[in-house]
């Protein structure tokens, strides 16, 4: 799972590039975000960022949602 401080970063870097909100859930049996609107480069800009270390994006079908795992 990501770090706070890597939550935080892509929070602010898509509120600044997107002028979208991301918002964490913390929830069992796993964390979520939600994102308030997404499209294809939001979608590519996430998964850039989260390739970085090592993590991927799985979207939900309507793209407002989505999990984080670590790629194998």
């Amino acid at each position: 799972m990501l770090s706070f401080s890597e939550i935080i970063e892509l929070k602010n870097c898509l509120q600044k590039n997107y002028q979208v909100q991301l918002h964490y859930h913390d929830v069992c049996p796993k964390p979520f975000f939600t994102l308030n609107k997404n499209n294809e480069e939001i979608a590519d800009f996430i998964g850039s960022f989260l390739n970085k270390s090592n993590h991927e994006a799985d979207f939900s079908s309507d793209g407002l949602h989505f999990t984080v795992k670590r790629k194998l």
